[in-house]
């Protein structure tokens, strides 16, 4: 049995807690067992509990001597043989808690985000991953984008370097949204209108600010937009959507359970973010059969195949992207040549099975002490 420590720097919804959850509960039981530790912050906390796993509450999500000393404690009572951390604080901690105590470390970059620093914490942040890259036994990537960044910032050695896509569990998704899929009326929105949809934490490198101002541009009365998220960016974009006067067209829905539920209400998926590691969301909407238009950037051009299964358009230009989701708007017999091809791309090259499989190798590699699993 192979004892796998999971630390998070947030349990909150998205990506990286989202990936997290679905790894260890395809995990092959009888090889693996596994405990998760990261902040008290969000829901997984407690979907993590649901599965039964040791779950402890550490603070990795800030600064602290108590959050490294409650990892050391715990890497050393649960007799961890391989310790797993998502995002950087998560990263910092369990790679210190590696170094001290000689548990080979496995590490996740679920995109990587620093632009918005000040110069001086650029550099001081790609400092400190390449000193903890020298204490890390793999370092996994999530798309081939993300690993070309990775490599040229010299975050990551060849020899260590795995590129482990993100993956969706289709058969459950598909189950979940034939049994309670939410219709667009749950929203006030008619059958009538065009309805935009995207899913996401609304942080700034989401640029969410682009989309309302698409909208805006696109100059169509009976079209809306719904936005399924919440987080640090919505009371900005609530006012935002305030002030062009598009408040009975835009509709903040919160974050949902299943989020996947919600594609049936949408027609077009629409994703502008800056940059990306590789979203899942984005590939649930392509699973559900939907065309998306997203901005031709690392995570998104992993995924989308411009002209096939969706439009890739320049980050940050509003114009082209209001062009791109008219053509779409305009051609419903394209908008479903795209959206079955999406699924189909889906279903051959990013399942949840692929990538638990080669997580898993990984981990069996790190707990023998052996290199170059899962290239």
């Amino acid at each position: 049995m192979i004892r796998v420590l999971e630390l998070l720097t947030t349990t909150t919804l998205g990506g990286g807690p989202r990936h997290v959850y679905d790894l260890v509960r395809h995990l092959p039981a009888g090889e693996f067992e596994v405990a998760v530790a990261g902040p008290r912050d969000g829901a997984f906390f407690e979907r993590f509990h649901d599965l039964r796993l040791a779950v402890s509450e550490i603070g990795a999500n800030r600064l602290s001597v108590r959050a490294l000393i409650a990892t050391l404690r715990l890497v050393s009572g649960f007799r961890t043989q391989v310790i797993h951390s998502h995002g950087k604080g998560a990263g910092l901690y369990g790679r210190l808690a590696a170094r001290w105590t000689g548990v080979p470390a496995v590490h996740t970059f679920h995109g990587l985000h620093y632009e918005s620093y000040q110069p001086r914490l650029q550099q001081l942040y790609l400092g400190i991953e390449r000193r903890l890259s020298r204490w890390t036994h793999t370092i996994i990537n999530v798309s081939r984008t993300q690993e070309a960044e990775a490599l040229a910032l010299r975050l990551v050695e060849p020899r260590q370097n795995v590129t482990v896509v993100n993956g969706v569990d289709l058969d459950t998704q598909d189950r979940i949204v034939a049994a309670a899929p939410i219709p667009r009326e749950r929203f006030g929105l008619g059958r009538d209108l065009f309805v935009l949809g995207t899913v996401a934490r609304f942080d700034p490198v989401k640029r969410l600010d682009t989309l309302v101002s698409a909208l805006r541009a696109l100059e169509r009365p009976r079209v809306s937009l719904l936005l399924v998220g919440g987080g640090p960016e919505s009371d900005r974009l609530q006012r935002l959507v305030a002030a062009a006067h598009l408040g009975g067209r835009v509709i903040f829905a919160g974050w949902l359970d299943d989020s996947a539920r919600v594609y049936p209400a949408i027609d077009l998926y629409v994703a502008v973010s800056a940059k990306e590691g590789l979203p899942l969301a984005l590939l649930e909407a392509m699973g559900a059969g939907l065309a998306v238009v997203a901005t031709d950037v690392p995570g998104h051009r992993d995924v989308v195949r411009d002209g096939e299964t969706g439009l890739l358009v320049p980050a940050g230009d509003e114009q082209a992207l209001a062009a791109a989701i008219e053509t779409l708007m305009d051609d419903p017999v394209r908008r479903l040549q795209m959206g079955r091809a999406g699924r189909e791309r889906v279903l051959k090259e990013f399942t949840v099975r692929s990538m638990v499989d080669k997580t898993a190798e990984i981990y069996r590699a790190a707990a023998a002490g052996t290199s170059g699993a899962g290239r």
